[in-house]
């Protein structure tokens, strides 16, 4: 990614990164216990609020509107918030956003793929792998395996055979010579 520009608004990306490490924290803080779950639960429908406030009025938080950092808060708030019709909005306006390089493009191919998974459908970008019953992780179903690397470089993404060696790095254990369908 190349520098930057500052930010119209550097305040929402504060907003927005705020929302993210509230939740981060207190998913990996609290107890596991019902009423635990019902703080997390508001936290995240506070994220899930203040995204879609900023998805009205402002379209997809971009790099020129919230900075990097921002985006990807947004990016976050938007894979795991659970609101199908929300992720629906996010991807449109996320799309966009990357046409002109205003967003990350594996952003994109990440909540893509995350859409086809909650869809029950063939992931397009290989980004994501589920868990086996034994603890490692395989690649999700890929819709047109031979095409995956033309797909993921028409959105300026390296082979997967890279980003899996990357993921093996930071993820053990992967199984990453599962079949791609």
């Amino acid at each position: 990614m190349t520098k930057q520009p500052q930010p119209s608004r550097p305040d929402l990306g504060t907003d927005l990164l705020r929302c993210m490490w509230r939740a981060a924290e207190a998913e990996s803080s609290m107890p596991k216990t019902g009423a635990a779950a019902r703080v997390i639960a508001d936290i995240f429908a506070k994220e899930v609020a203040l995204l879609r406030t900023v998805l009205e009025e402002h379209g997809w938080p971009g790099y020129r509107l919230v900075g990097a950092r921002g985006s990807r808060a947004a990016w976050q708030i938007a894979t795991y918030c659970g609101d199908g019709a929300l992720q629906a909005r996010a991807f449109g306006l996320l799309e966009k956003a990357v046409r002109e390089q205003d967003a990350d493009p594996e952003h994109y191919a990440l909540l893509a793929d995350r859409l086809c998974l909650n869809r029950g459908e063939p992931q397009r970008f290989g980004t994501l792998y589920i868990p086996t019953h034994n603890g490692s992780l395989v690649l999700y179903r890929v819709r047109e395996p031979r095409q995956l690397d033309d797909r993921r470089h028409a959105l300026g993404l390296g082979p997967h055979a890279e980003y899996a060696r990357r993921l093996r790095a930071d993820v053990l254990p992967l199984d990453v010579t599962a079949p791609l369908s």
